[in-house]
């Protein structure tokens, strides 16, 4: 471990036993438990803004979540000599959460709505809320839908076209389509309602709820050996509400709140839905049993319920494949980017029929 880091562990109440490395940090085995050693790659107002809200959670009994650790002068950041700074934070041992397991996805669901329970009324200051706040929806639909119209009149332009551009325009009038309704259905719904209620109530989103920052805990030997588990097993029964509320919630933790901020919390369970959704070709029950897990925990009102068919209307993926492209070097195009662009294409009709069941129920 390089000097400089064990120079800002001394700053700690903490004794190292163990030094992993990690991912762009360091796993200690302390004798606090396992902590997490990084370089600081945000501002101060940042760190103070998410350890605000990892306190609340842990006031209002959410207490696996990934909290910064104090130095000895009581501060959440360290310096080193030559004023590099790092944060430590409570880690868990375990595995992420597996997209392909209906139970694990199902709990993973009903941990979400356990969070958002306790993640209202945060109290911060104006400056602490500086740059926090959610972006209004209608503003972000109508900027991406303008890049995919310059990116299309960019692409059509062209004499001679990729694969990756041929097939972008082939798929381009649906998902436009799809944007455009969006857009239409947006103006006429009560979002505005749901977005000032969400602000004047301080309600917290993760920000990025996705299967990296899901943590099923295990002890240490478990984590270390995880047992292979063939990657087409699913559980397909649906649990009981009993299983949503009670000792399951002591085995999973949430961490990396860096993208937390004040907003409309179920736009966390869109970003859940779809990521799921995707790895697992748009099966309806995936969908149905997440939603379902999350409103009995935290109910869905019939407002909230149509921001999430709005958001999951809108063909976020698809302009999001296309700005990457069009940000990127278009000498070259990865395999990858042509897989994942055709992939959706090929996802869209079961995507209509799970947003067509979602609409019925609005």
């Amino acid at each position: 471990m390089e000097d400089r880091c064990l120079e800002v562990l001394k700053q700690y109440f903490l004794k190292v036993y163990n030094i992993y490395r990690a991912r762009g940090a360091y796993l200690l085995e302390t004798d606090k438990g396992l902590k997490l050693l990084k370089c600081l790659d945000s501002s101060r107002n940042r760190v103070i803004f998410e350890h605000i809200v990892k306190e609340h959670l842990y006031n209002n009994g959410y207490y696996n979540t990934d909290l910064y650790v104090k130095t000895i002068k009581d501060d959440i950041i360290a310096e080193d000599q030559s004023g590099c700074q790092y944060i430590v934070k409570d880690w868990f041992w375990g595995e992420e959460c597996n997209l392909k397991e209906l139970t694990q996805i199902e709990m993973a669901a009903a941990n979400l709505a356990r969070l958002h329970n306790a993640l209202k009324g945060v109290k911060f200051t104006a400056e602490q809320l500086e740059y926090n706040i959610t972006d209004n929806l209608k503003e972000t639909f109508e900027k991406r839908s303008r890049e995919l119209k310059r990116v299309r009149g960019y692409v059509r332009d062209k004499r001679q076209k990729n694969e990756f551009e041929v097939l972008f325009l082939n798929l381009y009038d649906d998902f436009y389509e799809q944007g455009v309704k969006a857009i239409k259905r947006l103006a006429n719904s009560q979002y505005k309602k749901v977005l000032e209620k969400s602000i004047s109530q301080n309600t917290i989103c993760h920000g990025n709820y996705t299967y990296h920052n899901i943590i099923m805990l295990k002890n240490k030997n478990e984590a270390i050996s995880k047992p292979y588990v063939s990657p087409g097993w699913v559980n397909r029964q649906p649990l009981v509400a009993n299983d949503l509320s009670m000792e399951w919630s002591k085995f999973i933790a949430t961490t990396n709140f860096d993208k937390s901020h004040v907003g409309i919390q179920i736009t966390d369970l869109y970003h859940f839905i779809r990521k799921v959704m995707e790895k697992n070709d748009w099966d309806i029950i995936y969908g149905s049993n997440i939603i379902e897990a999350y409103d009995r925990i935290k109910p869905i009102s019939k407002d909230e319920l149509e921001v999430l068919y709005l958001l999951l209307l809108y063909p976020e993926k698809f302009w999001k494949i296309t700005n990457y492209y069009y940000n990127g070097k278009k000498s070259w195009i990865s395999g990858r980017n042509i897989q994942k662009l055709s992939s959706i294409g090929e996802q869209n009709p079961k995507k209509e029929m799970f947003l067509s069941k979602l609409e019925s129920i609005i």
